[in-house]
């Protein structure tokens, strides 16, 4: 069930990301503030409860400075990734890029955490940076031949990405710690680091205001048609009877609103496969799935909207999944126990 939430809420994701990427490339904190307010307001009904003076929230399992800590790097973490995206960053070098993490989480947890790791998870990792670094280089070299002021907003982008792999990386060695701790209280953590982020919105609310003006002059659409542009749906509304399909075509909604729609529901499909996962698996062996699910999404992302991928591009995608079976392979490995 969890990979299910992780692939079919994450990839989907990117779809809709990927639409409103290119059609308003300067919205990303809009982007955020929509699926932290979604994944807030729906987990209201999970951790609020009736007192003696109207509703208060729940005691928290974990401290909730734990939570703070994880609210403030995961708010800047997302801000970064979806502020990248404005800076010529094309959606198949960002997810290749934030693939990285492996390595940086690996190192994280050999010096913070103590970890051991084998030979075959060392190869696997070092084969995942290199593709990474391999992709974004092919593409760097694309930006130079093609404007200099293009390179310039890219190597802006691509140090949003790296801060953002740092952050997200010590992010999850601090979940680890903090669900072994206090239990896998991952609802209360996916509530928690996005209830406690909408206040530092405030500090974007000239941006997100421009962004609103920007999606309300997008073209007004059929609903209909909307969901023809899906690529599932668009097969799935072909089964849905006529008269269904004609109350759908009298409503009009803009584009924008109706795929930020779509991203904030997916979005949260994702993270709550992410946060479970979090707390049944390492934070190494989460960064596996993820990588596979960046993989899975980036194939789409280039046959789908058909996005400039050149060699250089391609061999380093194919470290990346490579370097992925070989950790993985690695991680199915029983230690061996040894007595005392």
């Amino acid at each position: 069930m969890i990979l299910s939430l992780i692939f079919g809420g994450c990839c989907s994701n990117v779809f809709s990301l990927e639409v409103l990427v290119n059609d308003a490339p300067k919205s990303g904190q809009l982007i955020t503030f929509g699926q932290f307010a979604f994944v807030a307001l729906e987990g209201l009904r999970y951790h609020v409860t009736w007192g003696k003076y109207g509703p208060k929230l729940k005691p928290t399992v974990v401290p909730i400075f734990n939570w703070f800590i994880l609210v403030t790097i995961f708010f800047i973490v997302s801000v970064l990734n979806n502020l990248a995206l404005g800076f010529n960053i094309s959606v198949p070098l960002h997810i290749i890029f934030r693939s990285g993490g492996l390595i940086v989480n690996m190192l994280l947890g050999a010096l913070i955490l103590k970890k051991r790791y084998s030979l075959d998870q060392v190869v696997g990792v070092l084969l995942v940076t290199a593709g990474v670094i391999w992709a974004t280089l092919d593409n760097a070299s694309s930006q130079v031949s093609r404007d200099e002021g293009n390179t310039t907003e890219f190597f802006t982008g691509i140090l949003l990405l790296t801060i953002a792999m740092v952050l997200s990386a010590g992010m999850g060695l601090f979940q680890e710690v903090t669900y072994k701790k206090y239990g896998k209280q991952w609802r209360e953590g996916l509530f928690y680091t996005h209830f406690l982020a909408l206040p530092f919105f405030l500090f974007f609310y000239r941006d997100l205001s421009n962004q609103v003006t920007a999606y309300n002059l997008s073209p007004l659409q059929p609903v209909s048609v909307i969901l023809e542009q899906i690529p599932v749906m668009g097969a799935v509304a072909n089964l849905v009877p006529e008269p269904i399909m004609s109350i759908l075509g009298a409503f009009q909604v803009h584009k924008l609103w109706a795929f930020l729609f779509m991203n904030v529901v997916t979005q949260y499909v994702c993270i709550a496969g992410v946060n479970r996962m979090t707390s049944v698996a390492t934070s190494l062996t989460l960064n596996l799935v993820l990588n596979l699910r960046k993989f899975t999404s980036l194939i789409f992302s280039i046959l789908y909207f058909q996005n400039d991928f050149g060699f250089g591009a391609k061999i380093g995608s194919a470290l990346v999944f490579f370097g992925t079976l070989i950790y993985s392979r690695a991680s199915m490995k029983k230690p061996v126990e040894k007595k005392e």
